[in-house]
């Protein structure tokens, strides 16, 4: 099989894996949505939550685009490290059967193949640290997500907490003596 060829099989797997974890976390994200807002008949807070989607949804993109490569990438790093350890046993060979071509050819080999190597993980770790990043922008706008959904869900933007209180906004009590003045 050619290199080529292993390497397209390669990353079509990838995206195929890719693309389920992708499904499982735009159903994941559906999960914060209550409708459908692509009806157009969408009220003014229903804007921030389509904008807050749209922002999802393009990071899920990349964040699928970023694991596929970094997958692609350890895997071509594997795969050259397997080429440098057999070039280093062909070239120990050839030094121990006294032919001193091939053994500086395979060393030659084995020279260019650790410097792909290295560029490959290079590469790994960026699209791995980029993945990360965007793994946590992810799960930040999903929680602004749910944070929008929640507060739409509230009538007149009240805020209940757990103990059973209750914050509404563009209410303030002066009961409490502080900021009163008397006689004024």
């Amino acid at each position: 099989m050619s290199f080529f060829k292993r390497e397209q099989n390669m990353t079509n797997s990838d995206y195929g894996i890719t693309s389920r974890e992708a499904v499982d976390l735009k159903q994941l994200a559906n999960k914060c949505m209550d409708g459908d807002y692509s009806s157009g008949e969408a009220e003014a807070g229903d804007e921030v939550l389509l904008q807050l989607q749209v922002q999802l949804d393009d990071t899920e993109r990349e964040l699928a685009e970023r694991i596929a490569l970094e997958r692609k990438f350890k895997q071509l790093y594997v795969e050259q490290q397997a080429y440098v350890n057999r070039r280093i046993r062909q070239a120990h060979m050839a030094a121990i059967a006294y032919q001193e071509d091939y053994a500086r050819r395979a060393l030659s080999e084995k020279r260019s193949a650790e410097a792909k190597m290295k560029e490959y993980l290079a590469s790994y770790e960026l699209y791995k640290a980029e993945a990360e990043q965007l793994r946590n922008q992810f799960a930040h706008l999903l929680g602004q997500l749910e944070t929008v959904e929640q507060e739409r869900r509230q009538p007149g933007g009240r805020t209940e907490y757990g103990d059973g209180s209750v914050s509404m906004p563009g209410s303030q009590s002066s009961l409490s003596g502080t900021g009163y003045k008397d006689g004024g």
